[in-house]
């Protein structure tokens, strides 16, 4: 049997604006390489949505993924978050972030 996941949020700035136009990755931790699990694209309201499978992650120790996030300016490839020192261990089917990045941040990425 295959089993869905979704991983959803919004982006915004730390004043609340949301984001839109950033390239936002979903990735499994694993112990030597971790896996690529999908993306998406922030729309103008700064909220993306990332669907994969169990395919994508799984093995003989991952039952759920070890999620974590990476979120890239798209013009410049940047990378201006990522969420990796917090990893959600076994994350369920559905998983949603509030995402706030710093004005200064978006600014050195220009």
């Amino acid at each position: 049997m295959i089993w869905r996941y979704c991983v959803s949020g919004r982006v915004r700035d730390d004043v609340g604006a949301p984001l839109p136009g950033l390239r936002v990755r979903a990735w499994d931790k694993d112990l030597i390489f971790d896996d690529y699990l999908g993306e998406d694209t922030t729309d103008a309201e700064g909220c993306f949505r990332i669907e994969f499978t169990d395919e994508a992650f799984r093995s003989i120790v991952d039952e759920n993924p070890d999620l974590y996030l990476r979120i890239f300016d798209a013009d410049v490839g940047q990378e201006l978050h990522t969420t990796r020192d917090r990893i959600r261990r076994g994350a369920g089917a559905e998983e949603h972030y509030e995402i706030e990045i710093p004005r200064a941040r978006l600014a050195a990425s220009s």
